[in-house]
């Protein structure tokens, strides 16, 4: 087995469990969910890539998600009572879905530190893995169920289309539920997780997430930017005709690139469909599609509500607020320390390209400054402070009484 961070990171949960039968339980928990979003991952490759994919929607769709219906019946044996105290004789039927219990809270998860975790008996961080999976198992057994409703129904009416959407939303959405799962699993047993060094396939996911958002944003500024002069009925018509072809070449240009490959099969498919409506068309033929387009562009500010990205955002956020508002502290005693410390939290930055187009004007605007501008307190201080407002997370206020669960 190659010694990659996820291997790794596996084998010091196996270590830690002392319990031979957990710790079988935890490893073949880890392997159904590695499996799951293996099959999840290579959908585009059986579906789109290979020829007539369209034509096998419910051969291709009923292949991939069968290792995830393994996945959700094992978590059914975890969940269920009997489990936490021995092996199931049997497979569960999916449809005896275990009810949603009380409130969770993500507090409560966090509130499993490292100290405390290790402080427990196996016994005890499996009884508490049983409960999580209960939610967990719920929530995707959903997706799943509503995802078969909503697909059944686009091919017994054959809309091809609508079950492109289907697969791609469903994926997305059950492969976040998968990540899920394999991190609690790591925060039950260690007390912590680092989903992109400890689980299989989620560095990838971000990684490929991240690279589409930021081309996305950059397309999309692009676009912004020439379509002004184009939707302008004032504006010089060889300008205009210009800037249409230059609109039209950063979208094939957009559509030759790799990141293209990661979108999602139907936005693929909408991007091909501008393609087909401007590239031989003009700026007086064509203003109200080029202006759809733009506002097309604008519509997939949806790509950073993946789980993956979310949890991203979130923690790099919090990581840049915490180092800039420190530097910002001693910005007048220690300028040129905290030059470097400002130069460091706008490289974390880069990777929210994307996210918000007020982060997005700071983060280019840094960008264009000149190494010696960059170390210059006039020039740094009001842009990291603007990043330090930006990034910070919204207060968060106690409940007037009561219990916070």
């Amino acid at each position: 087995m190659a010694d990659t961070p996820e291997n790794i990171a596996s084998a010091e949960l196996l270590r830690s469990i002392a319990d031979r039968r957990i710790r079988r339980k935890v490893q073949k928990l880890l392997q159904l969910g590695e499996e799951a979003v293996r099959a999840l991952g290579e959908l585009d490759a059986a579906l789109y890539i290979r020829e007539d994919g369209e034509e096998q929607l419910q051969i291709v769709a009923d292949a991939v998600l069968s290792h995830l219906r393994r996945l959700l019946e094992y978590l059914g044996m975890v969940a269920s009572p009997a489990e936490a105290s021995e092996e199931a004789a049997g497979e569960p039927d999916l449809d005896d879905v275990p009810s949603r219990r009380s409130e969770r809270t993500l507090a409560r998860k966090a509130a499993l530190g490292v100290t405390a975790v290790r402080d427990k008996s196996d016994d005890e961080k499996w009884a508490a893995l049983a409960g999580e999976m209960d939610s967990l198992q719920y929530g995707l057994t959903s997706e799943l169920r509503e995802f078969d409703r909503r697909f059944a129904d686009a091919l017994s009416h054959d809309r091809k289309e609508q079950a492109l959407v289907d697969i791609n939303d469903a994926t997305t959405a059950l492969m976040d539920g998968v990540f899920a799962v394999m991190t609690t699993v790591y925060e039950c047993f260690l007390g912590h997780a680092e989903p992109e060094r400890m689980i299989p396939g989620h560095r990838d996911t971000l990684g490929k997430a991240l690279a589409v958002r930021r081309a996305i944003a950059e397309l999309r500024r692009t676009v912004r930017h020439l379509n002004g002069a184009i939707q302008d009925r004032g504006s010089d018509p060889n300008v205009a005709e210009t800037h249409y072809h230059l609109v039209v070449e950063a979208m094939v240009a957009f559509i030759a690139s790799d990141v293209f490959f990661y979108l999602r099969s139907d936005t693929r498919k909408e991007f091909e469909r501008f393609r087909e409506l401007l590239a031989t068309g003009s700026a007086a033929r064509n203003r109200l599609d080029c202006e759809g387009f733009d506002k097309y562009l604008d519509s997939l500010a949806f790509v950073s509500q993946r789980g993956v990205l979310i949890k991203h955002d979130t923690d790099l956020k919090l990581r840049i607020n915490a180092e800039l508002e420190r530097a910002l502290t001693y910005a007048a005693l220690l300028p040129e320390l905290v030059c470097e410390v400002f130069e460091q939290a706008f490289v974390k930055a880069e990777r929210l390209l994307g996210l918000n187009d007020q982060i997005d004007v700071l983060v280019v605007k840094w960008m264009s400054l000149t190494a010696d501008q960059r170390i210059d307190p006039d020039e740094a201080v009001p842009l990291a402070r603007a990043l330090c407002e930006l990034v910070r997370p919204p207060p968060t206020s106690a409940p007037d009484a009561g219990d916070f669960f």
